[in-house]
């Protein structure tokens, strides 16, 4: 059953739409003018409204448009005495959804009011999906405490007001995704679409449909037309993820499309502008890429205007605290929740090499463990794999056991420091970070290993 609203300064009129609708097994209110109508809708809600056109104090061009300043979106249905094809149009640019006709027409009339109701079904499911939405990123805020992510944090706010394209760099886990959409949000294009694209997980024979699109017979399969992401996020933001993984072949063709803001679906000659903002996220050394030519060179600096590198956890332990304290608001089944301060003393220990993401997940379980207590301690998090970061001494050094046969020292370093160029791809900054060393550093040691080969 649904609430109508029938607004006419005519009481035959009022009543006679009140009987009819009633009989179909609706509710209805009346409303003599636009100002009482207005009143009603201030204080209830209704699934419909139908008023006339011509009424004292407020007609219903004016009633419309006081709904629209107030933020009323019930969907309106006019009654108007006479229409042709110029009112008709008058009436859906005021803003009306449909309109019906004197003398009243009764199988018209269900007609309108079914259309119109399923119109207001849609557009109440609209507003809760954009409400859910909107919750939903609520949980993309970047909590951060450290001074290397306050500088991250402000150069992505200056580059989110104009429409450069944005590489950001950091390890797997790191946040890249969230600050794409942190970008997204503050920018002009924050009430379109922000169109997440993993270019790690489409296969290499796929990836120009999937963000150019086909026509129908591109290809076997392709029974119909496709748009892809590039249409699909149209006037607001395409975060390209892993943009390291894509294939050459379809680089040439991204290159296009961010050079010329034009591109053709696969299979089409149809020139196609692009009007979207590009934000490109990567754990990979694209330089390195480029000099092994696994990576286009132009298609590097056409992405790398303005670059940004997000520092790994372990490089911030002032961020561990307030992101755990936080995760402990993100998961339904977390009620009260704290953490000791000997736990938060275990995290920050860790290094994290799987970052924010890792930390996210042992949060999570922790949580599960201490349903009953609400409580995370030290003891809970004895299941935290410690294997994979150096083994601490109660003093909080790093412990190397020596083996029966001893060792040397000065191949343990060349090791590690081996280690550290192939894990950061032979970019010298990124391995010192991984040893903890500045980069003055790691090359005085670098430089004597080459010294002593």
């Amino acid at each position: 059953m649904s609430k109508i609203l029938i607004v006419d300064d005519e009481e035959k009129l009022r009543n006679l739409l009140c009987m009819m609708i009633n009989s179909k097994g609706h509710e209805t209110e009346m409303a003599q003018n636009g100002k009482e109508a207005l009143s009603k809708l201030f204080s209830k809600t209704y699934d419909l409204v139908i008023s006339d056109i011509k009424m004292p104090e407020m007609d219903g061009k004016e009633l419309i448009r006081e709904m629209k300043e107030n933020n009323i979106h019930t969907p309106l249905v006019y009654i108007t005495a006479f229409a042709t094809i110029d009112s008709a149009v008058e009436m859906m640019r005021a803003g009306a959804v449909d309109y019906i006709t004197k003398p009243f027409d009764e199988d018209r009339i269900f007609i309108t009011i079914e259309r119109a109701l399923n119109f207001s079904g849609l557009y109440s499911e609209n507003l809760c999906m954009k409400q859910i939405l909107r919750e939903q990123e609520s949980g993309y805020d970047i909590v951060f405490n450290s001074a290397p992510m306050k500088e991250v944090v402000s150069l992505a706010k200056n580059v989110a007001e104009v429409d450069s394209a944005v590489l950001i760099t950091g390890e797997s886990g790191t946040g890249k995704e969230l600050l794409a959409r942190f970008i997204h949000k503050n920018s002009p294009r924050k009430d379109k679409r922000f169109v997440p694209v993993n270019c790690a997980a489409i296969s290499p024979n796929l990836v120009e449909s999937e963000l150019f699109g086909y026509e129908k017979g591109a290809f076997t399969g392709a029974a119909a037309r496709k748009s892809g992401k590039f249409e699909f996020a149209s006037g607001g933001t395409i975060f390209l993820d892993e943009i390291g993984d894509m294939p050459l072949e379809a680089q040439s063709k991204l290159l296009r499309a961010l050079q010329e803001k034009k591109f053709q679906r696969v299979g089409g000659n149809e020139e196609i502008y692009s009007d979207v903002r590009v934000v490109c996220a990567t754990n990979k050394n694209l330089e390195i890429m480029v000099q092994k030519n696994r990576f286009r060179q132009d298609l590097f600096y056409r992405i790398n205007v303005f670059p940004i590198k997000i520092p790994p956890l372990r490089m911030r332990k002032e961020d561990i605290a307030p992101l755990a304290e936080h995760m402990l608001t993100r998961f339904p089944y977390a009620k009260n929740h704290k953490i000791s301060d000997e736990a938060l003393k275990v995290l920050e220990s860790y290094t994290w090499p799987g970052n924010v993401r890792e930390l996210a997940n042992i949060m999570e379980r922790s949580i599960i463990l201490t349903k009953d207590t609400r409580l995370i301690t030290e003891k809970i998090l004895g299941f935290l794999n410690t294997s994979q970061s150096p083994e601490q001494n109660p003093q909080g050094g790093i412990q190397i056991k020596i083996p029966p046969g001893g060792l040397s020292l000065d191949q343990i370093q060349r090791a590690f420091v081996k280690q550290a160029l192939s894990k950061a791809e032979n970019n010298q900054t990124r391995a010192a970070e991984l040893l903890g060393l500045s980069r003055a550093r790691f090359r005085v040691l670098l430089k004597n290993m080459e010294g002593e080969e």
